[in-house]
């Protein structure tokens, strides 16, 4: 196991900030999905709020490896253009060894388009974590786009 890999993992702010930036990257470009990995707890879950075969809204459940499968070499090979996320508000919930974040972000398809502001989609993210073995576990990792029927709340868009 990597040092960097342990450092991720101490905070709440670490660990969620690293699970934006293990997924970025350019067309072709590999992403260290060991890493990422190593963000969920093995039995953790990935679960995208997005249209269905027959165009209905439902959660679409994913392990971590389904996700580097499907999703993730979905980037690395047919991706179009980049995928960056930034995180731009925070609600934190914690009790004892649970927590609870709605995390907000940005996505862009460059790192010009990031340093200009210019995200092409917002997401929502209900995160839930666990503190034990000296260090967070992601258990899951739940979101939901943004749209003009569901826009983001304002204490959402604030740390």
């Amino acid at each position: 196991m990597k040092e960097e890999y342990l450092k991720s993992v101490q905070t709440m702010d670490d660990i969620i900030k690293t699970s934006y930036a293990c997924i970025g990257g350019e067309p072709g470009e590999p992403r260290d999905w060991d890493f990422y990995r190593f963000l969920f707890h093995p039995e953790g879950k990935l679960i995208s709020y997005e249209n269905d075969s027959n165009g209905n809204m439902r959660p679409q459940f994913l392990s971590c490896n389904e996700y580097i499968e499907r999703i993730g070499k979905w980037m690395e090979t047919t991706r179009k253009t980049g995928f960056y996320e930034t995180e731009i508000g925070r609600v934190e919930e914690t009790y004892g060894n649970i927590a609870h974040v709605v995390s907000t972000c940005e996505s862009f398809h460059s790192k010009e388009d990031m340093a200009a502001g210019k995200s092409y989609v917002r997401n929502v993210h209900s995160i839930q974590l666990a503190y034990y073995q000296e260090r967070w576990w992601i258990l899951s990792m739940y979101w939901q786009r943004a749209t003009p029927e569901f826009p983001i709340p304002e204490r959402y868009l604030k740390f």
